[in-house]
């Protein structure tokens, strides 16, 4: 084989582990590598994101609510009707701000959803079983 250097990186992007759990992580590393767009003021002057002055943004607001759904499905056993609030919510969410969100928050809020919704759906066939 030849010694050329690799020109791509391979990245684990499945939500769950070997054993079933909910990967945490793969939320908040995606958020987190996307930086933030600049704020625009009313002057039309960019300022810096509001969020790091201490103003919660939306899609660190779904990362909240998406951590708090997984850290139900974690559970021992798994709260199940905590996690499907949260799924409820975020689809709320996601109806009240159709149109109005940005492409990151639309990434991170599919995402999100995703994840919960797969969680879910394997907590609860082995609930059942």
């Amino acid at each position: 084989m030849s010694e050329e250097p690799k020109s791509f990186n391979v990245r684990d992007r499945r939500h769950f582990t070997a054993d079933g759990e909910a990967r945490v992580e793969t939320a908040m590393e995606s958020a987190e590598s996307t930086p933030s767009p600049p704020v625009a003021d009313a002057s039309g002057v960019q300022a810096e994101s509001e969020a790091e002055g201490g103003a919660v943004s939306l899609a660190g607001f779904l990362l909240s609510l998406g951590a708090q759904g997984l850290e139900a499905l974690g559970a021992t056993p798994p709260a199940l009707t905590d996690a499907r609030a949260m799924v409820s919510i975020l689809e709320m969410l996601k109806d009240k701000t159709e149109g109005r969100r940005t492409t990151e928050e639309n990434d991170v809020l599919e995402g999100v959803l995703y994840q919960l919704r797969m969680g879910y759906v394997q907590r609860s066939q082995v609930s059942s079983s």
